[in-house]
């Protein structure tokens, strides 16, 4: 099932702050990957999923990435104008999202293996109201770890944990029902730590999918993902 009708959210507002002392004028979705940029390969998989329709929501140093994407089609802008977190940049995003569900997916991240069709699929079998992209934890502490139930439901979630605890990975990429966003209050929020928890054990899902999820917050993470992402 292609993603035809379905827009995406990309997160872009970070801050970056450990990653400034490599790129100390430049926003992290901008880091480079040879000639393409770390957006642009996020796009890309976005596109391969047939999904046509992508809001950024950019804050800091937001003139770059606006400068770099606003002549490509598809792509509108949701403009912060001071930090909102995940949450409050979600809801600021909302106005430009017509879509009933939307695909949500960190900036500064990327799920290697997941297949967001199916992903899509498994959203719209199980009804509910949000569905969170799992994978197999790794050895730092700060992911969002979940514990599921024989269904996929996901009974709670506990953001940057032990990682000692048993239970499944946080991948950063999540289907919503566009009507939930409505529940987010305006100002500054995190959906991992004010919107997920309220859906625990009711209408929020975990789907698992085998890959890596590779992410560029520090300056040891972005040299292993150009590793991994490397073009010949």
């Amino acid at each position: 099932m292609k993603l035809e009708g379905v827009d995406a959210v990309i997160l872009c507002g970070g801050l970056g702050t450990r990653l400034r002392s490599l790129a100390p004028d430049k926003p992290k979705v901008l880091m480079p990957f040879g000639k393409r940029t770390f957006l642009d390969i996020l796009m890309e998989s976005l596109s391969v999923a047939g999904i046509t329709r992508v809001v950024l929501s950019v804050g800091y140093l937001k003139e770059q990435i606006i400068s770099r994407y606003e002549k490509t089609p598809g792509i509108v802008f949701a403009e912060e104008t001071s930090p909102l977190g995940t949450g409050g940049a979600l809801k600021n995003a909302t106005k430009c999202i017509k879509s009933k569900s939307v695909l949500v997916m960190n900036g500064d991240s990327l799920f290697t293996g997941l297949d967001l069709s199916t992903f899509h699929e498994f959203h719209a079998k199980q009804k509910g109201d949000i569905s969170i992209a799992l994978a197999k934890p790794r050895t730092e502490k700060d992911f969002g770890v979940v514990t599921l139930t024989d269904d996929g439901r996901i009974l709670n979630f506990a953001e940057k944990t032990d990682p000692g605890e048993r239970g499944l990975m946080n991948g950063g990429v999540y289907f919503i029902q566009t009507h939930i966003l409505d529940s987010i209050p305006d100002g500054p929020s995190s959906i991992e730590h004010d919107l997920f928890p309220r859906f625990a054990g009711k209408s929020l899902y975990g789907f698992f999918s085998t890959g890596e999820v590779i992410d560029i917050g520090t300056p040891e993470r972005y040299e292993h993902a150009k590793t991994v992402l490397a073009r010949p």
